[in-house]
């Protein structure tokens, strides 16, 4: 994630949800895929990280690709929680950008999620060329609205994706309904992940609620998702402390998931080198998942 991007407030006054999007797609990103109509079996397949094009300094939100077809496409996405006129064209300049820098001339799956039609509709179209050119740039993108989605669609596509139930909601909805939603919420979150996974689900959820409802406070969100209130977890340190941490330790926990994919329980070893590495070598061990051999080809000497 672009360190520069703020996470707590952008710049309109709204509560970020960059940060809690990140965390979805290291969690679920396949869910997401499908949510933007890709079949679950090529959706199953990608990987994903938080990417910043280091030349501009362009920063997409997501960057997917395959870890097991060439052939599919590469997925890069935005997640819109404000309105801004040039997201299609950022997004667009993401993609020659991101082509560019890794000789990449294949398909790519251009995505925007936004939270709200206001933001969709604060987008403008791409009319930067003459329509003489040939160049159009009209149906370049897969976009979604997620407050067009009931609770009930969502789950239809991937029952984890209610995660993104606070989103479908009025701002505007009575706070006891809320509260009572969100004990239901819990428990369906306790069924649709692994006992691992369940708390971070939870986080993902909350961060998502207060983005959506500024009449709620951390610990009314941490009541209602009967979250852990430990200061240690994500969920109350950007909100309460304003700072993002544990970028160390989702990465380690991205790149142990994708190696027990790719190559099946993990050796000793092999977690310790992720416990104990730096990000750059958590980057780069987590970019030669795509055409190592061996496990051990992955932990070759960085030098």
């Amino acid at each position: 994630m672009n360190a520069e991007k703020e996470v707590i407030e952008h710049k309109t006054g709204q509560r970020g949800t960059d940060e809690a999007f990140v965390k979805l797609m290291t969690l679920s990103g396949d869910a997401l895929l499908k949510l933007l109509g890709m079949d679950a079996q090529t959706a199953a397949t990608y990987h994903f990280r938080a990417t910043v094009l280091k030349e501009k300094r362009l920063a997409p939100d997501i960057e997917g690709w395959s870890l097991t077809s060439g052939d599919q496409p590469r997925v890069l996405l935005e997640f819109q929680g404000y309105g801004d006129p040039y997201i299609r064209y950022r997004l667009l300049s993401k993609v020659f950008a991101s082509c560019a820098q890794n000789g990449y001339h294949g398909p790519v799956l251009a995505g925007i999620i936004y939270t709200d039609e206001s933001y969709r509709k604060a987008a403008l179209p791409l009319t930067i060329f003459e329509k003489r050119s040939g160049c159009r740039f009209d149906d370049c993108f897969v976009e979604v609205v997620l407050a067009d989605f009931s609770e009930e669609q969502l789950k239809k596509i991937d029952p984890r994706l209610l995660i993104l139930a606070p989103l479908t909601l009025q701002a505007s909805i009575d706070p006891e309904a809320l509260k009572s939603k969100g004990h239901g919420w819990q428990e369906e979150i306790n069924n649709s992940f692994p006992d691992n996974a369940r708390h971070e689900a939870l986080e993902i959820m909350g961060l998502f609620a207060l983005a959506r409802f500024r009449s709620f406070n951390v610990e009314e969100i941490i009541q209602m998702l009967n979250l852990d209130p430990n200061p240690d977890w994500v969920f109350s340190r950007v909100y309460n402390d304003g700072i993002q941490i544990g970028e160390k330790r989702g990465e380690s926990t991205v790149l142990t998931r994708q190696l027990q994919r790719r190559f099946g329980n993990l050796p000793t070893w092999a977690s310790e080198k992720i416990a104990k590495a730096e990000p750059s070598a958590l980057e780069e061990w987590s970019l030669r998942i795509l055409d190592a051999p061996t496990l051990d080809s992955v932990f070759a000497d960085l030098s």
